[in-house]
């Protein structure tokens, strides 16, 4: 044999050496992890976690407490009443193999709430809307606490599209912020009226028409308010008399036209009734027409798909139709209904028994209600209805300066001010209220920004956190108390009672139910407004 082959055979033992030499540490490694194994007991390598937390809403199972689950493992603690939806510590115990364990659950909140926003549209001069109004279909787990504007309620000074941010915070202080698309209208232009003319009345006033061949236009509002202004008319008593006409749009703008009324009055009955003061033109009897052939006729053109919008659209009719004037005189319903239907004009009470004729002939059930105590010494009416099942305030009444648009569906926190004032207890309970309800010294009203056809308030069917600000206080994990319980000698399957939890968050405690009275019937008397 070569030099060159003694060197080959030589590299090929030593690369034999070296690879026999790897392998013996692989297996000694190996052997080392068996018996490592081996002496380590089993059940330490599989114990669950001591303390676990979990996000509101997910399922309560085995694996959130063991990296790897094993099979013999099971809650030893019924968990079958704990709502995993509500925040909560809960001392738990779980089994497995030959051992037990108590552990923490913690349940907690940090996920923000979730909806939908709702675009604006509203006139520059309007009062902006709630922040809850921006938005629709708002959830979350904990609760909703607080609805607002994140920079403040907007102002505008222009015309033009802007979007504003509404943040939504829920009782454990997580917030979403919502971005809501506003178009903002700057509107300057009254309402142009076209075809006045003069008039003359011979006869009955329920004959005469004031708006036969009246026209009005608006550059932004399709639909501005048209009313008459007959304040200086003595229907009981011939003459020629000044009536104004005036056309309201949605931004507050006032178009104005005016005419000639004449009365002709013949025959010696009428020269009686001149010299008797029960015809006045300040009084609730203008004729001896039928107030319910008349309401009729209105709701015929009134009815809608549901008693919620047939309500709605007859309080916007006697809201946008009528005339605010003090009258004298004791109140009569039937005369006051009358008057509003022809005379369109009129105080609080011919307002509401307009409603009410309205409403009974559109079977809505409804009541009236009046203000206690009374305000300066004067009386005044609005309506309860019964919609969707709950009695809601609804007054159509216009003439005060905080009170330009209808009070629609409203809760008692809602109609909440010096004009509406009431004696809860002779009345049902109202949605959102209670039997004993007493009217707070600062108003929450929430009026439409413009005389004519103005959104609802927003109706909450159950009372809300939305006004309340709750800051949680967590119970730190050192506090949980874990009381020993003496192991068995056999662990045992059977679930112990369903654990009573360390809240995160206390829940107010509900008001008990009031009992509901009888409706009150509708009496013809009154003091005027």
């Amino acid at each position: 044999m070569g030099i060159k082959g003694k060197e080959d055979l030589t590299m090929k033992l030593n690369r034999k050496g070296k690879l026999f030499f790897v392998l013996t540490i692989i297996l000694t490694v190996f052997a080392i992890a068996g018996i490592i194994a081996l002496l380590m007991p089993w059940d330490d390598m599989t114990a669950p976690k001591s303390e676990v937390t979990i996000e509101a809403g997910t399922p309560i199972t085995l694996d959130v407490f063991f990296d790897i689950v094993p099979d013999s493992a099971v809650f030893l603690t019924d968990i079958s009443g704990i709502d995993q939806n509500v925040p909560a510590v809960y001392q738990l115990k779980i089994g497995y193999g030959n051992s037990e364990a108590e552990v923490v659950l913690r349940i907690e909140d940090h996920i923000g709430p979730t909806g939908e926003v709702v675009p604006q549209e509203v006139y520059s001069n309007w009062k902006m809307p709630e922040a809850k109004d921006c938005l629709v279909n708002l959830f979350d787990l904990s609760g909703i606490a607080k609805i607002e504007y994140t920079e403040g309620a907007p102002k505008f000074t222009s015309g033009g599209d802007y979007t504003v941010s509404v943040t939504v915070t829920d009782v454990y202080s997580n917030s979403t912020v919502f971005q809501v698309p506003f178009k903002i209208i700057d509107d300057h232009t009254p309402p142009i009226i076209s075809g006045v003319k003069d008039l003359v009345l011979e006869g009955n006033p329920d004959t005469l028409n004031f708006y036969a061949g009246v026209t009005v236009k608006d550059d932004t509002d399709p639909e501005p308010v048209l009313k008459v202004d007959d304040s200086m008319v003595n229907y009981t008593k011939s003459g020629t008399y000044e009536i104004t006409y005036k056309a309201v749009d949605k931004a507050g703008n006032v178009g104005t036209a005016k005419a000639k009324l004449t009365i002709k009055i013949q025959g010696e009955e009428n020269e009686e009734k001149n010299n008797n003061s029960n015809y006045d033109s300040n009084s609730y009897y203008v004729g001896d027409g039928d107030p319910y052939a008349l309401a009729a006729n209105i709701v015929s053109g009134l009815r809608r798909g549901s008693d919620v919008e047939t309500a709605r659209a007859i309080f916007n009719w006697v809201h946008d139709n009528l005339w605010f004037r003090l009258l004298s005189g004791t109140p009569n319903y039937e005369h006051a209904a009358y008057r509003g239907f022809t005379k369109r004009s009129g105080d609080c009470y011919v307002y509401y028994a307009c409603c009410k004729m309205l409403l009974d002939e559109a079977g809505i059930p409804n009541m009236r209600v009046d203000r206690y105590p009374t305000y300066n010494g004067n009386i005044h009416y609005w309506l309860l209805v019964k919609l969707n099942g709950e009695w809601y305030h609804c007054d159509a009444t216009e003439g005060y300066n905080d009170h330009p648009g209808v009070w629609f569906m409203c809760t008692d926190a809602e109609i909440d001010d010096k004009y509406h004032q009431f004696d809860g207890s002779l009345y049902p309970e109202r949605a959102g209220g209670s039997k004993n309800f007493k009217a707070s010294p600062t108003p929450t009203p929430s009026p439409s920004p413009s005389p004519s056809v103005s959104p609802s308030p927003s109706v909450s069917p159950t009372p809300t956190q939305a006004d309340t600000t709750i800051t949680p206080t967590p119970t730190p994990a050192a506090e949980v108390t874990i009381t020993p319980t003496p192991e068995p000698e056999t662990p045992s399957p059977t679930p112990e009672d369903t654990p009573t939890p360390t809240p995160e968050e206390n829940s107010p405690t509900p008001e008990p139910a009031q009992p509901t009275p009888d409706p009150n019937n509708d009496p013809n008397g009154g003091a005027t407004t």
